[in-house]
């Protein structure tokens, strides 16, 4: 049992995800692929339940544990444990599956020996969560992670190949490449550079380098990268047993399986069937695979057909193992078979003669098997294996996966004979919803329809929109009326409201033109005039707020606009010395320019007069009376 962090039990996407996940890994049926047979992701409350998968028992302990315990492997032994993990991945990617987290700690041995892949379906769960893995979780994953994990993207199966590349290269050489002190810097450290193979990995370099290419559409696949390894395996010796550090405290590590434990064996050559017991075999060959015979074989003492050393101990090849889950139906196929002896030999009792005829084939007739849930692909083999053709048709459903059975027809449990047809609907996913109307709605309302159409809010932006007020949405990544998927992620932008306006250069203009610039900006104003010494009559002198201040849409400006020098009233200087009176009318701000007269005399008059308004700056002559 493997109990996930507490944490993810009150998250909502956590949960659905994990449901969906734990749901499809368990219909994954592959000897390298490790067993899902239960799980919970059901907690809620203040104190939920914690998450858990229930799998297959393996006792070997990890290929992690077999490092951290300063076991190196030798190159014939990676070959083994890379060609079965390829094996195992190439299966889970031809069914959709990513497992984005390969690493030692994910390589597990049973008490048999054989390798098996963890943990399929957590890392996308936990990936999906708003979660926040305990410190230092992620440093055990950045060490094996591709370069296009580290973007947030969506990701192939040859992220999976590109971990396992590396996986190889530590457990032979001990060092992890292109490996930095931090997450971060080791994932900039790989963006632009092919994992460096070390000369030691020998006949295993040119796979291990097409299996770390940077850019993802340089490298191989888990398939190709499986036939690499095959090539390479040519070159090297056959391989020693693993020092699983699991197995020695293991009572049945190292036993020979029983009859009843011993996996069937397919021999693809003759077609032959090799039931658990050794004894007892059914030829595949024939129409319908309805022909039963037995036979006898060597003591389990005597040679047999081996491939590789796996992990811990000799099995046969993996390409000829079949999954525990599929060994029902050879059984059912002999009991139909001597069913049918039966029946035949009671005719006979009864004085019925069997027909003479020598060619005469009966029909096979197994029950029908339930393929809703599985994936289309392996539900389709399951059906050909059993003599039946197919017909699909599409149909959706809310939490179906893309390539799910929803529905079968007949029902599981029907008798069928040989060639008999199977209805199938697979799903295209998720049900279509019309998108409800969302541009030009508040945002509150937006989320309300969102939720009650069953979509979800993704992406979110806010921007300046000189017509939609704030608040309301501007864009939407669907159009109202489009058909999406229950569950879809709707992008959403929406309104801070117009701009902010900066107030420009005003002073020293005309006031048409700085009215004319602020009618452009969609700014007020108000204009209040002043006398200046400085600015000409009509000119801006200053504004309210100043240059370069910030203000909202239609807020008021104050223009300050002169009215040039200022009027003053020409002084009385009548009957005074000249000289005097010359004094006076310029501290007034006025100009003398000339003096009429004799210069000490006694001034008659002024021009412009005494009492006279006239501006600051104004000419003004002084008349001088004569002797």
């Amino acid at each position: 049992m493997k109990l996930l962090h507490q944490a993810l039990a009150t998250d909502p996407r956590f949960r659905k995800r994990f449901r969906a996940e734990a749901h499809s890994s368990a219909q994954l049926s592959h000897p390298h692929l490790m067993a899902v047979y239960d799980w919970n992701e059901s907690g809620a409350g203040a104190d939920p339940a914690p998450a858990y998968l229930v799998t297959e028992l393996l006792t070997g302990g990890s290929l992690r544990a077999m490092l951290d315990a300063g076991h190196r492997l030798s190159l014939s032994q990676a070959l083994v444990v890379g060609l079965h993990a390829a094996d195992g991945l190439a299966y889970a990617h031809h069914n959709g599956f990513v497992h984005r987290d390969i690493k030692p700690a994910n390589l597990l041995f049973g008490a048999d020996g054989r390798l098996r892949i963890g943990d399929f379906g957590i890392a996308r769960a936990i990936a999906e969560a708003a979660w926040t893995e305990p410190e230092g979780a992620l440093v055990g994953t950045a060490r094996y992670a591709a370069p296009e994990q580290a973007t947030g993207g969506s990701v192939d199966g040859r992220v999976d190949v590109y971990g396992l590349a590396i996986t190889l290269i530590e457990a032979v050489t001990g060092e992890v490449p292109l490996s930095a002190s931090t997450p971060l810097a080791t994932m900039v450290l790989r963006q632009d550079q092919d994992l460096p193979v070390p000369p030691a990995m020998g006949p295993l370099v040119p796979a291990l380098e097409a299996a770390g290419r940077a850019r993802v559409q340089d490298r191989c696949t888990a398939e190709e990268f499986a036939n690499a390894l095959r090539t390479a395996a040519s070159g090297l010796p056959r391989p020693q047993k693993l020092p699983l550090p699991g197995l020695e405290h293991d009572p049945r590590a190292g036993a020979e399986p029983t009859a009843r434990e011993r996996p069937p064996v397919h021999d693809a050559e003759t077609g032959v069937l090799v039931l658990g017991d050794d004894t007892t075999s059914i030829d595949l060959s024939s129409p319908g695979g309805e022909i039963a015979r037995t036979r006898e074989t060597p003591s389990s003492s005597a040679p047999r057909s081996e491939g590789p050393v796996a992990d811990g101990g000799v099995v046969d090849d993996e390409n000829l193992e079949l999954e525990d889950n599929r060994r029902a139906w050879p059984f059912l196929l002999l009991l139909a078979v001597l069913g049918i002896g039966a029946f035949v030999a009671f005719q006979g009792r009864n004085g019925q003669e069997p027909s003479s005829s020598p060619t005469t084939v009966v029909p096979t007739i197994l029950l029908v098997d339930d393929y809703v849930g599985l994936p289309s692909t392996e539900a389709i083999e399951a059906i050909e294996e059993n003599g039946w053709s197919y017909l699909l048709t599409d149909g959706r459903a809310d939490g179906s996966d893309p390539g799910e059975i929803l529905e079968q027809s007949p029902a599981p449990g029907t008798e069928l004979a040989d060639g008999a047809e199977i209805t199938l609907v697979v799903s295209e996913g998720q049900q279509l919803k019309g998108a409800p109307e969302l541009v030009g709605v508040p945002l509150t309302e937006a989320l309300n329809q969102l939720e009650m159409a069953g979509l979800f809010l993704g992406q979110t932006a806010e921007e300046y929109h000189e017509t939609v007020p704030v608040d309301e949405v501007v864009r939407a990544s669907v159009s109202a009326g489009d058909q999406v998927e229950t569950g879809t992620a709707v992008d959403l932008v929406w309104s801070l409201g117009p701009a902010p306006r900066e107030v420009p250069v005003l002073a020293g203009s005309p006031l048409a033109d700085a009215q004319a610039a602020l009618d452009e900006l969609g700014l007020t104003y108000v204009v209040v005039e002043e006398y200046s010494q400085n600015v000409n009559e009509g000119l801006v002198i200053s504004s309210d707020p100043t240059v370069g201040a910030l203000i909202e849409r239609g807020e008021q400006v104050t223009l300050v606009v002169s009215l040039g020098l200022p009027f003053v009233e020409v002084p009385t200087v009548v009957g005074l010395p000249a000289a005097e009176a010359a004094d006076i009318l310029t501290a007034a701000g006025l100009v003398v320019i000339d003096t009429v007269g004799p210069a000490n005399g006694e001034v008659l008059a002024t021009d412009p007069p005494a009492g006279e308004s006239v501006r600051q700056g104004t000419q003004i002559i002084i008349f001088v009376r004569r002797g």
